[in-house]
């Protein structure tokens, strides 16, 4: 296997685990709306347990949770309740209302799976609610009787990426990209996340995700 495959294959394995790991909670949070009317408290309580032990787990993620599309709480117009940091406190918005400025439904990790009904990596981009960071966020959708209620999701920091992918990104001169062509991980110093990489004399894609690797 080349430097390039292996870092193929790192990246596959990251997203993957937490693609699939959304799942489960989509199931749960699924069923809670299934069930009848939701409450914040419900869709927080419904998943707190799932989230904690995956962001406690060997993935080397920063945060995830459950974010709630318009009106679909019993009791909150807008809701996140976000697991954030080493102490994996929650970082919940209880006081939202439907005038206030923050309309987290016009990000893209949030307004792409409202789009196509599937799962989006959004990044990297500055996490200005969360992390402060670049940030890859990995969201999916959780929808019942045809409608989406929220997305789930994870964050992936660009720094985490670097660590894993750095040494195989430089022995085969290779930069991660996302669909867009736009800089994730980089082995050219002078190439940032987010800046557009030109085509390079290969592109290798990446099963199942909307990346790939521009071999310099």
């Amino acid at each position: 296997m080349t430097s390039a495959e292996a870092c193929l294959r790192d990246v596959e394995r990251h997203f993957h685990q937490i693609l699939d790991e959304l799942h489960t909670w989509q199931g749960a949070l699924t069923e809670q709306f299934e069930s009848g009317p939701v409450t914040a408290a419900m869709a927080t309580a419904a998943i707190a347990v799932r989230v904690i032990d995956f962001l406690d787990g060997p993935h080397h993620l920063v945060g995830g949770g459950f974010v709630a599309a318009r009106n679909a709480l019993a009791d909150k117009p807008l809701y996140l309740a976000w697991w954030q940091g080493d102490d994996r406190r929650l970082l919940a918005e209880p006081t939202l209302t439907a005038t206030e400025t923050f309309d987290y439904t016009r990000r893209p990790w949030f307004a792409n799976p409202q789009l196509t009904g599937h799962p989006h990596l959004t990044g990297p981009y500055v996490d200005f609610v969360c992390t402060d960071e670049y940030t890859v966020t990995t969201t999916a959708p959780v929808i019942v009787d045809g409608r989406m209620v929220g997305v789930v999701g994870a964050d992936t920091l660009v720094e985490t990426l670097e660590g894993m992918l750095l040494p195989g990104l430089r022995a085969a001169g290779a930069t991660l990209v996302n669909e867009y062509g736009r800089a994730v991980v980089s082995a050219d110093p002078h190439v940032g996340p987010g800046d557009r990489v030109e085509a390079g004399r290969e592109t290798l894609p990446c099963s199942g995700l909307p990346l790939g690797l521009v071999i310099h």
